[in-house]
C-alpha cells in the first residue's frame, strides 16, 4: 500500500515568522497536533507540535505571541513521498521516534502528512493475498520503536 492511499491532503501549515499563538490556535480550530513548517515556496523546513509549543512556552517567560516558530523548531524533518510503501514510511517513524510525516513531492514541498493514525484505521491482522499492510503487527513495532527511545522537542 502506497503513503498516498492514507495520507491527509491539503495540510494545514505554517512559517517559521508564524508566532506560537497563532500556530496554536490554528492546531485548536483544526484539531491538529502538528504543522508542517514551510518556506514561500511551500518547501518544508521544520515541523512543529503541540508538545513542541507547550514545552517551549513552559521554558520561557514570554507571551505566546511573542515567540516565533523559528524559534522553536529543530529544523530537522523526517518526511516520505506520496509514491512511497507505507512499510518504508513505518520504518522512518520507527528510525526517529515519530508518529507523523509531512508527505513531500521531489521538491520537498508539502502535500500532505501521514500519520500514524490514519495508518492505524487502515491496518488489518490478516490480508488476503492482495493486502500488502498495514497490519497490527507493523503498528505494534513502529509504536514499540516510538516508545523505546523519545526524541526531544526543544533543543536547549
Amino acid at each position: 500500500m502506497k503513503v498516498y492511499s492514507v495520507m491527509k491532503r491539503e495540510p494545514r501549515t505554517c512559517t517559521p515568522e508564524t508566532d506560537l499563538a497563532a500556530a496554536g490556535r490554528m492546531m485548536a480550530r483544526v484539531g491538529c497536533g502538528f504543522l508542517p513548517v514551510v518556506d514561500a515556496a511551500r518547501r518544508v523546513v521544520g515541523v512543529l507540535t503541540d508538545r513542541d509549543i507547550c514545552l517551549a512556552l513552559a521554558s520561557r517567560d514570554e507571551r505566546p505571541s511573542l515567540v516565533l516558530v523559528q524559534d522553536v523548531i529543530s529544523g530537522e524533518v523526517y518526511s516520505c513521498s506520496s509514491e512511497e510503501e507505507l512499510t518504508e514510511a513505518l520504518n522512518t517513524m520507527r528510525e526517529f521516534g515519530v508518529r507523523r510525516l509531512p508527505v513531500v513531492d521531489l521538491d520537498n514541498r508539502v502535500e500532505g502528512i501521514l500519520s500514524l493514525d490514519d495508518v492505524v484505521l487502515e491496518a488489518r491482522a490478516l490480508g488476503s493475498e492482495r493486502f500488502t499492510g498495514p497490519f497490527y503487527s507493523d503498528i505494534a513495532r513502529t509504536l514499540k520503536a516510538i516508545c523505546s527511545h523519545p526524541m526531544p522537542a526543544v533543543v536547549a
